[in-house]
């Protein structure tokens, strides 16, 4: 066929450009495909070309991470005399676009640190404009847990332990046998055992075991106060809400259910301490936080709530990671009995949080599972990056604390988090907060620390609940976060997170829910093309709208997925990605799109394509 001029090709551009500007029923993504065909049928080369591109002098650098590190640098040179219409790393079943800026043939991309810890194969794919492609699988990276940096699935701080019994956590794959004496934890799912160090090694090589980690001691968010403080009583006044119907859980030191603030609130006891059936406090710091949240006498933010205590911690406000993970476990299991919605958890670890614990994985679970997770940033600060677990867990509200002033509390843990997202995530009073004090029957005392700001959030999301039921964990969270009052640097910050927490513009978005508080959404999905030949370039098109995170396609066929990142270019609300099919096995396939809003939430469209062998 005779080749169009020069000419034919200006004028198309022109054309487009023109229809873009002046027809604003035109579909966006159809003149972008129609002109890219046109485009590349001008400067692609002849069928004629058979030979694929040539891949030499890859190289992984570091060809090691551990979990949280930044990154890799993966490097090619490639070489195609007709030219190179596009280069791809597979990692771990993740697509990692490597790019030539330097118009040298040396191509480069980036490898995260976020997959499992695991050496993984890197194939690198190289396909030239003519459809030709060739691949490289000579380079590997791995992924080493920080924590268990030989890689045997002990934690590293265990292994010196070797003479005596230690209380550890298995993570296992849910058909675990063979432990002695284990209790089972469903929500991760784990074992919890204690075993002698000399069997650890044994442990570890049975069928189905992840890793065997330390069972470590967790406390209480919170220290003595000494003065006078506000509370929400106010706002929930004018609100005409008070949390009636919404059911906290409250995973803490118990409650003093005898406490005038506390009367009838109670409507389930759990206690993995001593194991009594009556709820009761022998430390005090339970009896503080559950007031705040549904306390009597202008302390509770959310008064008419229901309370569902589980004691895990003991009179000194401590517990092992088992204990709250069994605690996570029993409000899954009775969530629907009690109307469990929003979970209070003022409890951390002691150091920084990487994102990587069991315990903030187990929370995540917990949001998936469609409870608001409230938890503390903890009281670590001031230094940077000092958030603890589960603060760094991605879809928990995590919250700092500040005082009347609002000023940050000088303990408050500061982020950013392992992933540099937001954290805290929001902040409110949490200095010289009085609430009911255990042990007597109207007295009352004050506390500081982030543990003191945790129940107000969980009393807010109470309110919300009561507001509107249909509230996901993730609307809960965007609502609250994007109505808070913003403190410290303008926009959201590593100290007060999005600013200190609003209730009454919270509770009024209820009603009045402006376009800058609605989820985000997944609108369609379509693809260039329903069926074609191994070989073939799929586009992949995805329409979204609202706070985005990320969007990916994952292609699923016979015998392998990719996750493709999606991108919007042109940021004009369409998502694309493009499939080189190349390699791939001739069958069904599904391309699912998933989309992460920036506050948890979650959609997902499918759409089905038929891969024909090559003719």
């Amino acid at each position: 066929m005779k080749a169009k001029p020069l000419l034919y090709f200006i004028l198309l551009a022109c054309l487009l450009s023109s229809a873009a500007a002046t027809s604003p029923g035109l579909p966006e993504n159809k003149a972008t495909r129609w002109f890219q065909q046109e485009y590349e049928s001008y400067l692609a080369p002849g069928k004629s070309d058979q030979t694929p591109p040539a891949i030499y002098g890859v190289s992984v650098s570091p060809t090691v991470l551990k979990c949280g590190d930044p990154r890799s640098e993966i490097n090619a040179y490639i070489h195609d005399q007709a030219g190179i219409e596009m280069v791809y790393a597979d990692i771990g079943s993740r697509m990692n676009l490597m790019l030539d800026l330097d118009l040298d043939h040396r191509y480069t991309g980036y490898c995260g640190s976020n997959l499992h810890a695991g050496t993984y194969k890197v194939t690198i794919v190289a396909i030239d404009k003519s459809g030709n492609a060739a691949r490289d699988e000579t380079a590997r990276l791995t992924i080493v847990d920080p924590g268990d940096l030989n890689g045997n699935r002990i934690e590293d701080s265990l292994e010196k332990q070797k003479d005596e019994n230690l209380k550890v956590i298995v993570l296992h794959d849910g058909n675990l046998s063979g432990l002695p004496a284990a209790e089972k934890l469903e929500v991760l799912p784990a074992s919890s055992v204690t075993l002698p160090g000399d069997r650890l090694e044994e442990i570890s090589k049975i069928k189905g075991v992840k890793g065997i980690y330390q069972d470590q001691k967790l406390k209480v968010m919170a220290g003595p106060g000494s003065g006078v403080s506000r509370v929400g009583a106010d706002a929930v006044r004018e609100s005409g809400l008070d949390g009636k119907g919404v059911t906290v859980a409250l995973i803490d030191t118990g409650a003093d259910a005898n406490h005038q603030s506390l009367k009838d609130k109670i409507v389930a006891f759990k206690d993995f301490v001593n194991d009594q059936t009556e709820a009761y406090d022998d430390n005090g710091h339970g009896t503080h936080c559950a007031s705040l949240i549904a306390g009597g006498d202008g302390v509770g933010i959310a008064p008419g709530a229901k309370l569902a205590v589980v004691k895990v911690m003991d009179r000194e406000g401590a517990c092992y990671l088992s204990d709250a993970l069994k605690a996570l476990d029993w409000c899954l299991e009775n969530k629907d009995r009690y109307g469990i919605e929003v979970v209070s958890f003022s409890v951390g670890g002691d150091g920084p949080s990487d994102g990587t614990s069991l315990l903030d994985e187990a929370c995540d679970r917990m949001v998936d599972e469609g409870l608001v997770m409230c938890v503390a940033a903890g009281n670590s600060g001031p230094d940077e990056g000092s958030i603890v677990i589960p603060g760094d867990a991605d879809q928990v509200i995590t919250v700092g604390a500040i005082d009347q002033d609002d000023v940050v509390f000088e303990l408050s843990s500061r982020g950013s988090s392992s992933s540099e997202d937001i954290k805290p995530d929001l902040v409110t009073l949490g200095v010289d907060v009085v609430s009911a004090l255990a042990g007597s029957k109207d007295g009352y005392s004050s506390m500081s620390g982030t543990s003191m700001a945790v129940p107000r959030v969980s009393g807010a999301a109470a309110l919300l609940l009561q507001a509107d039921p249909d509230l996901a964990p993730s609307d809960v969270k965007r609502i609250l976060l994007k109505t808070a009052d913003d403190l410290g640097a303008e926009g959201p910050d590593y100290v007060y997170g999005y600013g200190a927490l609003n209730l009454s513009r919270a509770l009024s978005s209820t009603t009045h829910r402006t376009a800058e508080l609605r989820a985000p959404e997944l609108e369609s999905v379509e693809l260039s093309r329903d069926e074609g030949q191994v070989g073939d370039a799929v586009m992949i098109e995805a329409r979204a709208a609202g706070d985005i995170k990320a969007i990916s396609s994952l292609v699923k066929g016979p015998d392998r997925g990719l996750e493709i990142p999606m991108d919007d270019f042109d940021m004009n609300g369409i998502y694309t990605a493009r499939w080189e099919t190349s390699f791939w096995t001739p069958g069904s396939y599904d391309i699912n799109v998933e989309m992460q809003g920036k506050f948890g939430e979650k959609a997902s469209l499918a759409v089905p394509f038929y891969l024909n062998p090559r003719m």
